[in-house]
């Protein structure tokens, strides 16, 4: 597997992170393992990829395509708020590089059947960690229309927040 072909948007994340052999690194939002195959390919032999998504789907995907490099890679289902606590289990005080791709992946627009698309017809789940107890079809249904407004206003920046919660 090489990522010599990677997009521009990756090649640059790995210059600004300075992958360097033997050295560690985490990936905090690990989705389809673009960047972290990148880092891992630039970290061996010696060097430590700690992956982390609360995707469960991205965790079985990251297994898939950093295969080659399984004896370079930690994998965690988890949040990365808890990123002090996973490298406190590692034994490990201090790494070289942080990354974090906030947003939503290919595969949870695509095909994660959870209602992150637009274009396809799906139940309106939108957890990026099917642990969490709610969906968002139950906080829609469950808050009221004045709620639902602010949210759509102060998260969402939508100017016609009132009207699309009626």
């Amino acid at each position: 597997m090489s990522y010599k072909h990677i997009p521009v948007m990756p090649a640059e994340v790995l210059e600004c992170l300075n992958c360097r052999p033997g050295k560690i690194y985490v990936d905090c939002t690990l989705g389809g393992s673009g960047h972290a195959g990148g880092i891992a390919e630039k970290i061996i032999p010696d060097g430590l990829l700690i992956g982390i998504d609360q995707d469960k789907n991205a965790i079985k995907n990251a297994e898939n395509v950093l295969k080659p490099y399984e004896q370079n890679i930690r994998l965690f289902h988890d949040n990365f708020i808890n990123l002090p606590k996973i490298l406190s289990q590692l034994n490990i005080t201090a790494v070289d590089g942080i990354l974090l791709d906030l947003g939503l992946s290919f595969h949870q627009l695509d095909g994660s059947g959870r209602g992150f698309s637009f274009k396809k017809d799906e139940p309106l789940d939108m957890r990026m960690d099917i642990r969490s107890d709610k969906t968002a079809a139950d906080i829609i249904n469950g808050m009221g229309e004045k709620d639902l407004a602010k949210i759509f206003r102060e998260y969402g920046e939508e100017r016609w927040a009132r009207q699309i919660a009626a």
